[in-house]
């Protein structure tokens, strides 16, 4: 009789044990409810350009809530033809501990090789340290970023700047004013010594775009000496004393 009654009660507390696992909501080991959550916005910027812009590309990122440590936010390639630290650079983002903002920067570069139009992929991402993973809301949204990259595509004209006395040409300059921009090209006494010196420049011009060449006068003219040569090769050239104003201007048709 005690081994029934045993039996029937055993039998009753596995069916109650069974009916409140039924019953009952498991819930997860680990609540991410409190943890911060990032909100990535990208500054504005057209996704497609010519690299002699370099464009700056900015994420700014910010917490709900600061973290009592600091956490990371980097970018990744997955995908594209360009490449890192020739035609473009990363800033990652680190937001220090019991701040709440921080800044990505994707930087392009322009360079003097002909490419031909290049895509670059990017996706942004809790890290580098997998650590960081861990310390940001789940629901975060990690950006994707994909650009392409039209080539720079010009020509060079050479520009020998001479010297005769090795002093410099004291405020005399020849200016390229290009697509609403003027740089300035002079010799500078580079080494220090008198003596003829002659400084020489190649200078990129866009291929289509309005080009001006023009000698600017400084206190030593009757020292200056200069040759400008054109990309196909037309000489234009003047000095002791060169004649001020306009070398040559023009529409670059590269060859």
């Amino acid at each position: 009789m005690k081994k029934y009654l045993k039996s029937i009660l055993l039998a009753t507390i596995l069916i109650f044990a069974v009916s409140c696992e039924e019953d009952q909501d498991v819930e997860a080991a680990i609540s991410t409810d409190d943890y911060s959550m990032a909100t990535i916005t990208l500054g504005p910027g057209v996704t497609t350009f010519n690299e002699k812009s370099e464009p700056v590309f900015v994420y700014d990122i910010m917490l709900d809530k600061p973290l009592l440590r600091a956490v990371d936010i980097s970018v990744i390639q997955t995908g594209g033809t360009a490449t890192l630290h020739d035609d473009y650079d990363v800033v990652n983002a680190t937001i220090p501990a019991y701040t709440t903002t921080g800044q990505i920067m994707i930087m392009i570069y322009s360079d003097t090789e002909v490419e031909g139009t290049e895509t670059l992929d990017l996706q942004l991402i809790p890290g580098p340290s997998l650590a960081n993973a861990f310390l940001l809301n789940p629901d975060t949204v990690y950006p994707s970023l994909n650009l392409t990259i039209e080539d720079y595509v010009f020509c060079f004209w050479t520009l020998d700047a001479t010297d005769t006395y090795g002093d410099g040409w004291n405020g005399a300059s020849i200016n390229l004013t290009s697509e609403g921009t003027t740089t300035s090209y002079f010799n500078d006494d580079p080494d220090g010594v008198l003596g003829s010196e002659t400084v020489s420049f190649d200078i990129p011009v866009s291929d289509g775009a309005d080009f001006s060449f023009e000698f600017i006068s400084g206190d030593w003219d009757g020292e200056i000496v200069y040759t400008l040569t054109a990309p196909d090769g037309t000489v234009y050239s003047d000095g002791p004393s060169p004649s001020v104003g306009v070398i040559t201007s023009g529409t670059q048709d590269c060859p």
